[in-house]
């Protein structure tokens, strides 16, 4: 029932805002949006040099894909754009790209002096080397507002509440009435299925499911489940790889109040596996995060079979923060109900962390 009322609210939104530049005239409004665009880009500078499309660190399929889509969508609109990507890709990526032959962007490795449009986070902690010292154009995002990052010009910021930033830039596709090709189409709808787990995340709206119902026709995906499901094995196949690589395949940073926090998200394909796994890695982790500078550090280990997770948290009160938000019993690792989003997991420990802050402290 909230996920309908949420799909109708955001068609409502949508019909609203097709309304609205429907009462204006079409060429006037076209006009006006593009002078925006076209002052914003003087006023930025340097129209010649190249504008880099670029994700966060770790970077995972949702960040890799949109940064090259969303690229080539400026390209289209005649515009200066590479992708980049900020770090070594993961296994499920490389399927991705491979799949629909697409080569991997480069990697910048620092960004100081270069004009970026960043795609699929608004921290500067999670943003490519050098952030601070750049011009960041655009922000395409869909994640919550835990934004730190600053800049000196105006910035078009775009941010939607849903299950991915590749569904928003697919909006922006149909916006500018750009024909979307096989390949673009391909990577687009294979990040929504890898942030949405094939669009049963709770995360999941009824914009990400219309997408990808698009993207999947263009991209001649005949079993969308199938094909995910071959995205899974390819991103849960750690053979070879280290504890710490597997923990930094997709990994987030974030300030909750004064406490830094490290969040890990680990898949696997079945319960099995997934507590396989979540014992090695408290194993490692009991050690590593002693040796790091972070206050809290969240590991989430979940399964696509049943879609079932398993926390693990280290730090002061990390356990106790997430046992009190999801009513959790006194068990470890921790057993997450069922259908939980990282996003929902992230706003539970701030506001745990806030709710810490808020409790005097008792003086002896």
């Amino acid at each position: 029932m909230r996920a309908l009322k949420f799909f109708l609210c955001m068609w409502g939104f949508i019909v609203g805002l097709v309304l609205t530049f429907a009462a204006l005239p079409v060429g006037e409004c076209r006009q006006q949006i593009d002078d925006i665009r076209s002052a914003f880009v003087e006023e930025v500078g340097e129209f010649n040099k190249t504008t880099y499309v670029i994700g966060h660190k770790c970077p995972d399929s949702d960040t890799v894909c949109s940064a090259i889509a969303y690229a080539n969508l400026k390209q289209e609109l005649n515009v200066k754009c590479e992708p980049r990507i900020s770090g070594a890709v993961n296994k499920e990526t490389e399927f991705i790209l491979r799949y629909f032959d697409v080569p991997t962007p480069p990697v910048l490795e620092n960004a100081q002096g270069q004009n970026l449009i960043l795609v699929d986070h608004n921290i500067a902690s999670q943003a490519v080397n050098g952030i601070n010292a750049a011009q960041v154009i655009e922000i395409i995002d869909h994640h919550n507002l835990f934004g730190d990052l600053k800049s000196n010009t105006p910035v078009f910021y775009l941010r939607m509440p849903v299950g991915c930033t590749a569904t928003i830039v697919w909006l922006c596709y149909l916006n500018h009435r750009v024909k979307i090709d096989k390949q673009m189409a391909g990577l687009m709808v294979s990040a929504i299925l890898s942030d949405t787990d094939n669009l049963r995340s709770e995360n999941t709206t009824g914009l990400d499911r219309q997408a990808a119902i698009e993207l999947q026709k263009i991209a001649a995906i005949k079993d969308r489940t199938k094909f995910f499901t071959a995205m899974e094995k390819e991103f849960t196949s750690y053979d070879g790889m280290s504890e710490r690589e597997i923990i930094f395949t997709d990994f987030k940073e974030f300030n909750a109040g004064s406490r830094r926090c490290g969040y890990s998200t680990v898949a696997t394909l079945n319960p099995v596996e997934r507590d396989v796994l979540a014992e090695r890695l408290d194993s490692f982790m009991k050690n590593f995060f002693a040796t790091q500078s972070f206050d809290m550090f969240f590991v989430k280990v979940h399964e696509i079979e049943n879609y079932t997770a398993v926390m693990l948290a280290y730090g002061s009160d990390a356990g106790e923060i997430l046992t009190d938000a999801f009513n959790l019993p006194e068990e470890y690792p921790l057993s997450l109900p069922t259908n939980i989003p990282n996003k929902k997991i992230a706003r539970a420990i701030s506001a745990g962390v806030e709710k810490l802050n808020s409790i005097p402290s008792q003086v002896a």
